[in-house]
């Protein structure tokens, strides 16, 4: 890999991770299993595994459409909105 592929991946690396918690452990994840990021032999090995990618997906997933659904914002919004005077 290259020092500018190097430098892309951080690059969209740091964009996703301003997007949702979740998101930039699993895109490392899915990099790591898909062979653009090498972690073969390193102690990072286990987020190359299958079960962690899922597992990571799932977090993502979850996370984010409960945080889109339209019902749950309002009722969010409520419950920290501070009380009239």
């Amino acid at each position: 890999m290259t020092q500018v592929v190097v430098i892309l991946l951080a690059l969209a690396i740091g964009v996703i991770a301003g997007l949702r918690a979740l998101t930039a452990p699993a895109v490392v994840a899915w990099g790591a299993f898909l062979g653009w990021i090498d972690v073969d032999g390193k102690w990072s090995d286990w987020v190359a595994h299958p079960i962690t990618v899922t597992v990571l997906t799932i977090f993502l997933l979850s996370s984010s459409s409960r945080t889109s659904c339209p019902r749950r914002r309002a009722a969010r919004h409520r419950r920290s909105s501070s009380p009239g005077c």
